[in-house]
C-alpha cells in the first residue's frame, strides 16, 4: 500500500514551466506529436498530442511592436505534456504525424448535465495524462513518421483492416463488426447505441477476455491446421493478441484480458497450471504500476475487473445450482455466466449512471452463444476480402445474417416499456454495502462448497 501511495504520488501532475499545462488559460504555439491513433467522431477528430516546445503567442501590442521594428521576445520553451486537441474532420492527420497548433490552452473541468449525472472530465483525461484541452486550432502539419514504428505499422495495418470490413458489409452490420474485432465503437450509429446501453449487451462490443480468448483460440487453431510448431503457435497468438490490444485502442479492459490471456497462453507453454486468480492480481498490479489513476478514475477498469471477479468467484456457486439444467446450445452456461458478472457490476453501474437493465440476462443469453460465430465469421471474412474482395463479400453475407440476428434481438428487446430504469446514482456507502453483502454471501457460499466437498470425500 505504501509503495502504491509513492507511485500515484509520482504521477500526479506537476504545475512547473516545464509541463504544457502551465500555460492553461494562455494563447500558445506548440510543437507536438499526435501520439495514439486520433479519435474520429461525426464532426470532428480528438488527437492525444505529446507537446515538446511551447511559445506564447502575441498580444495585439507584440504585434504592433513588431510591425514597427521592436524586438520581441519569441523563444521557444522545451515542455512536455499531453493536450487533447479537437480539430475538424480535414484535413486528416495520423498517428506519429509531428504538428504545429495555435489555440488558446484550457484547463479540463466538470460537465454539468440536467439530470445531475455530472462527467467529471478532468479526472476522465487526468488517466490519460492529459490535463490540456485545445479548441478551434489552427494546425500546420510538419512531418510524418515520427512515432514507433511497430505501432505505426500495426495501425497501417488496421486501416486495410477497417476499409476492407466496410467493403464487405453494410451499416450497421459494418460498424457493429468493427466493435468486436477491433473494439471501433465510435462508429457505431448512435440509436443502436443506446439499445445496447438500454439491454446491458454494451460489453459485447467493449473487448474483453472472451473477445481475447475467441482470438487466440482460432490464431492456435489456423497455425496448427498449417502445420506450424506449438512454440510457433504461442508467438503468433501472443502476437495476435498485441497486435488486438494496439488497434483496439489499448483500453483498460483490453490491456487486463489481453495479460490475463497472454499468462494463460504462457502457462500452457511451459507446462504449468494457470491459476485466474493470481491472473487477475497480477493483470491488476502490472497496470496499476504502470498508471495508478485507472483505479480510481477509470469506469471501464472498474466494471472489467468487477466482471471478472463475478465470473471467478460466483459462476462456481451458480453452477452449483443449476447443475441438472440441460446444456443446450450454451444456454446454461451463458446464464451462469451472465448472471455472475452482473450481480458485481450493478451496484458499480448504479453508482457511476444510475441506470440498471431489467432485460440484460435475456438479451445476454440469447446473444452471447453466436458471439463466437459472429466473430470468427467476420474475421474468415476479412481475411478473404483482404486476399479477394469478391470473395469476401460472397462470405460476407453468412457475417451479415448473425450479425442482423443480435442487432434485432437488441432493438427488440429494447422497445419494452420497462427494460432499462433510470433511478439515479446511489451513494457511495451504499455502493460499500451492496459489495459487502455480496462478499459475505460468495464466503458463506464457499464454504458450504468445500463443507460438501469435505464430506463426499470422507
Amino acid at each position: 500500500m505504501f509503495l502504491g501511495i509513492l507511485r500515484y504520488e509520482a504521477g500526479i501532475e506537476r504545475s512547473t514551466e516545464q509541463e504544457i499545462s502551465f500555460y492553461n488559460g494562455e494563447e500558445a504555439v506548440f510543437v507536438g506529436v499526435v501520439s495514439v491513433e486520433p479519435d474520429e467522431r461525426k464532426d470532428k477528430v480528438k488527437l492525444k498530442v505529446s507537446a515538446s516546445a511551447l511559445r506564447l503567442r502575441r498580444d495585439k501590442e507584440s504585434e504592433k511592436l513588431s510591425a514597427q521594428g521592436g524586438k520581441v521576445d519569441e523563444e521557444w520553451k522545451g515542455v512536455h505534456g499531453n493536450v487533447l486537441v479537437n480539430s475538424k474532420l480535414y484535413p486528416k492527420y495520423k498517428y506519429g504525424d509531428r504538428l504545429e497548433i495555435k489555440c488558446k490552452l484550457e484547463k479540463p473541468g466538470v460537465i454539468k448535465s440536467d439530470d445531475g449525472l455530472d462527467f467529471a472530465y478532468d479526472k476522465y483525461l487526468a488517466k490519460e495524462n492529459i490535463y490540456s484541452l485545445c479548441y478551434s486550432p489552427k494546425i500546420e502539419f510538419l512531418e510524418s513518421g515520427q512515432g514507433n514504428f511497430l505501432i505505426g505499422a500495426l495501425l497501417k495495418g488496421k486501416e486495410k483492416f477497417v476499409i476492407t470490413v466496410n467493403k464487405i458489409l453494410p451499416e450497421p452490420q459494418a460498424a457493429f463488426l468493427g466493435g468486436l474485432l477491433y473494439g471501433a465503437r465510435r462508429s457505431i450509429p448512435e440509436d443502436l447505441m443506446n439499445q445496447f446501453n438500454i439491454t446491458g449487451t454494451t460489453h459485447i462490443i467493449a473487448i474483453s477476455g472472451y473477445n481475447i480468448t475467441i482470438l487466440a483460440a482460432m490464431l492456435l487453431s489456423i497455425a496448427k491446421g498449417v502445420g506450424v510448431s506449438r512454440k510457433r503457435s504461442f508467438w503468433i497468438a501472443l502476437f495476435g493478441i498485441l497486435f488486438f490490444v494496439i488497434i483496439a485502442g489499448g483500453q483498460a479492459s483490453i490491456i487486463r484480458a489481453a495479460i490475463m490471456g497472454g499468462l494463460v497462453l504462457l502457462a500452457n507453454q511451459v507446462g504449468r497450471v494457470s491459476r485466474i486468480k493470481n491472473a487477475l492480481v497480477f493483470a491488476a498490479a502490472l497496470m496499476l504500476i504502470v498508471n495508478p489513476k485507472v483505479l480510481a478514475f477509470d469506469a471501464g477498469f472498474q466494471l472489467s475487473f468487477a466482471a471478472t471477479i463475478g465470473l471467478i468467484f460466483l459462476s462456481p456457486i451458480f453452477e452449483n445450482h443449476f447443475e441438472k439444467w440441460p446444456s443446450v446450445f450454451g444456454v446454461k452456461e451463458s446464464l451462469v455466466s451472465t448472471m455472475s458478472a452482473i450481480i458485481l457490476t450493478a451496484p458499480l453501474i448504479l453508482y457511476t449512471f444510475g441506470r440498471v437493465s431489467l432485460v440484460a440476462p435475456v438479451a445476454n443469453i440469447l446473444i452471447l452463444p453466436v458471439i463466437p460465430l459472429a466473430m470468427a465469421f467476420g474475421f474468415v471474412a476479412v481475411i478473404l476480402g483482404l486476399i479477394n474482395l469478391g470473395a469476401g463479400q460472397i462470405f460476407g453475407w453468412l457475417v451479415w445474417l448473425v450479425l442482423s440476428y443480435i442487432i434485432k434481438v437488441v432493438e427488440f428487446l429494447s422497445k419494452i416499456s420497462w427494460a432499462s430504469l433510470d433511478i439515479g446514482r446511489i451513494n457511495w456507502s451504499v455502493l460499500v454495502l451492496f459489495y459487502l453483502a455480496i462478499g459475505m454471501f460468495i464466503y458463506a457460499k464457499a464454504q458450504n462448497i468445500r463443507k460438501d466437498a469435505k464430506l463426499i470425500k470422507e
